[in-house]
């Protein structure tokens, strides 16, 4: 038990306060300070300057005391807000805000997808079988998952197509997709 009192004194132990000066004279009037340290104040003069020092320094933006790790951060994060803000970075956070749930989050994130190459080229093989294959429901399920830049690249596609691929599609037909992609983003 006396190992334990032993041990807790040794841990409770502060360092030695800092000697303390006795003012000789209250500070000269001009200073401003006369109001606040009167004759015979205990001061600790080394760190009151020592605390000015540091004080001057990080107001300058520059802390001697810094270390050269601190010092980085700092100026990474000096660079990181002089650079412009990313719009989909912006986005993407609010996201991530408490009032939005992941059934939102996840289905916000799939409609600004683009749709993968892939499923564009399955939609473009099926489009060479005519105006008609617009009623068949994987084509319409592909139709539906396009973006506006996306439908516009397939409307010139469809109106050029080669004669030994498929019959090219009138302006008409163009006009046909494109009231389907409508109609299709719609229900979705």
């Amino acid at each position: 038990m006396a190992e334990i009192h032993e041990h807790a004194d040794a841990c409770n132990r502060f360092p030695p306060r800092p000697k303390l000066q006795r003012a000789e004279h209250a500070p000269s009037t001009s200073t401003g300070a006369a109001q606040c340290l009167p004759a015979g104040a205990d001061t600790a003069w080394t760190a009151v300057l020592d605390s000015c020092r540091a004080l001057l320094a990080i107001a300058v933006g520059e802390n001697p005391d810094m270390d050269t790790f601190e010092k980085a951060c700092h100026e990474a994060d000096r660079r990181a807000a002089a650079r412009p803000r990313d719009a989909d970075l912006a986005r993407l956070r609010r996201l991530l805000d408490d009032d939005v749930t992941l059934a939102a989050a996840s289905a916000k994130l799939r409609e600004d997808r683009p749709t993968p190459a892939t499923a564009v080229e399955a939609l473009m093989y099926s489009l060479r079988r005519g105006v008609n294959e617009l009623t068949q429901p994987n084509t319409q399920r592909r139709l539906s998952e396009l973006n506006k830049d996306q439908l516009e690249a397939i409307c010139l596609r469809v109106q050029a197509f080669e004669p030994n691929i498929a019959p090219a599609w009138r302006a008409d037909d163009a006009d046909l997709l494109i009231s389907a992609w409508r109609k299709f983003r719609e229900q979705r």
